[in-house]
């Protein structure tokens, strides 16, 4: 490799960190947004129904269904990695795991597994859903952005 290739490839990393560290921005409150969002409950109950939801912990705790245990492993597995992201330590790898647990957290909440009759969200459940698909906006741009970054230095260096 040469001196000019050098130099060029540590352009191309100052321009990686500083693009990590502008989305890192973004990502820091949308995880506590989530985790916040994970304290109150999702469904609301029929108004003549006996029947009450608490959030996601509750449901855990109290029930433990295999369901509501995999949406908390996705859940904490989605929001370390956005912890990750939130620091600037980012790679194109942890971005599509970041994507694919976004996508499947709202979409998770929007199929409502393991009801006959999915309930009616709450307003926290459609927040839920918003942040997941945000996040997954977020990351999808996130991703275009570094993978553009690198084709440019692909392109110079060849």
């Amino acid at each position: 490799m040469t001196t000019g290739n050098l130099r060029s490839a540590d352009v191309l990393a100052e321009r990686i960190h500083r693009t990590n560290i502008t989305y890192a921005r973004l990502y820091g409150p949308l995880v506590v947004l989530v985790i916040a969002a994970s304290f109150f409950p999702y469904y609301s109950p029929e108004p003549d129904s006996s029947v009450t939801y608490g959030n996601l912990w509750q449901e855990v705790l109290s029930i433990g269904r295999g369901v509501d245990v995999f949406a908390l492993f996705a859940l904490l597995f989605t929001t370390g990695l956005l912890c990750l992201a939130a620091v600037g330590r980012t790679t194109i790898a942890v971005l599509i795991a970041i994507l694919t647990g976004a996508i499947f957290i709202g979409c998770t909440l929007l199929q409502a597994p393991g009801y006959v009759s999915p309930p009616a969200l709450t307003v926290f459940g459609i927040i839920d859903i918003s942040l997941s698909f945000l996040i997954a906006a977020i990351t999808v741009v996130h991703s275009l952005h570094l993978f553009t970054l690198d084709l440019g230095f692909q392109r110079r260096t060849a």
